[in-house]
């Protein structure tokens, strides 16, 4: 997707794994601007959810978050909200709603889920809602250049496909695929990696001992850490968050 598409929230093949980037406001008209927009992405999209309230209630609440608890004051880039599609645990695709913002850490004096309401009641309505399926992480914003380090927080609601948002199950070009990942990553800062193709699989290696495969139409990434995972190359932007997710935590402590 080209910043300039972004900006102006224009989904561009989200199919096909693509997201959906939209600026948001640093004031109180934040929520109904998010809400706004995530609803009028689904017919364009041509899914539908069980609970369009629901819906509208959780992305209010994602943003108001936002607002009232993850603002800097130090002057860097408004918040952003992300859209895309993914592959879901129980074999549904899933439709998952990003709000970034400048604040890296969560300001707290107790665990997150110790106190929840250091953080907002929103995100325990969020939590109820979305059966558990939400949380945050750190991240890199997309509308910036060059990216700048945040976090992301987050929901995933099942999302049922009409006739015609069929996913793209095509051919796949693995080498290309990796490529596609490449360029993501790069955009996002992530740019201490190496690339190569041999024996039909693309490997990229970075720092942490992070690596990624892409082969027989799949991305699979291990770290460090042990962590490991696996998703279809339609899921590259859920590919490209958790792999920038890593990438961040290479320099958290502990």
């Amino acid at each position: 997707m080209t910043k300039t598409a972004a900006a102006r929230g224009i989904p561009w093949r989200l199919e096909d794994g693509g997201c959906a980037v939209l600026p948001l406001p640093g004031d109180e008209s934040i929520a109904a601007v998010a809400r706004s927009q995530v609803k009028g992405l689904l017919p364009a999209l041509g899914l539908t959810v069980q609970d369009v309230h629901d819906l509208a209630i959780m992305v209010s609440e994602l943003a108001t978050n936002v607002l009232q608890h993850a603002t800097s004051g130090d002057g860097l880039p408004a918040a952003e909200l992300w859209v895309y599609q993914r592959s879901g645990e129980r074999g549904r695709d899933e439709l998952v709603v990003k709000a970034f913002d400048t604040l890296r850490h969560w300001r707290r004096r107790r665990e997150m889920v110790g106190d929840m309401h250091e953080h907002g009641r929103g995100l325990e309505i969020i939590r109820i809602l979305a059966d558990g399926r939400w949380g945050h992480h750190p991240t890199r914003s997309r509308l910036s250049s060059p990216a700048v380090r945040g976090k992301a927080t987050w929901f995933a609601l099942p999302v049922t496909r009409t006739e015609h948002a069929r996913r793209n199950a095509g051919r796949v070009d693995e080498p290309q695929a990796m490529r596609n990942l490449e360029t993501l990553l790069v955009q996002r800062g992530v740019d201490r990696l190496r690339r190569r193709d041999e024996l039909g699989v693309s490997m990229l290696t970075g720092p942490g001992d992070l690596t990624v495969w892409c082969e027989t139409a799949s991305f699979r990434w291990c770290a460090r850490s042990g962590e490991t995972g696996k998703l279809p190359v339609s899921d590259i932007t859920e590919v490209c968050e958790q792999v920038v997710r890593l990438y961040e935590a290479l320099d958290d402590p502990g």
